[in-house]
């Protein structure tokens, strides 16, 4: 599904108000930037789930 928005304060308002969590939501602001820069337009192709950064601690134990 592609979801077009007016400017970037729309965007990231939508994003706001429809992720679970942090990283969810620097997923979708990344792709929002990278579709920015390279088509000059606010626009997010979104898959049923929204994909997720996960981070992995590596501390030594």
């Amino acid at each position: 599904m592609k979801i077009k928005f007016a400017s970037r304060l729309e965007a990231i308002e939508w994003i706001a108000n429809h992720v679970e969590d942090e990283g969810q939501f620097e997923v979708l602001r990344e792709q929002l930037n990278f579709n920015h820069i390279y088509h000059g337009r606010f626009f997010l192709n979104l898959e049923e789930q929204i994909a997720e950064v996960v981070m992995l601690d590596q501390k030594n134990k």
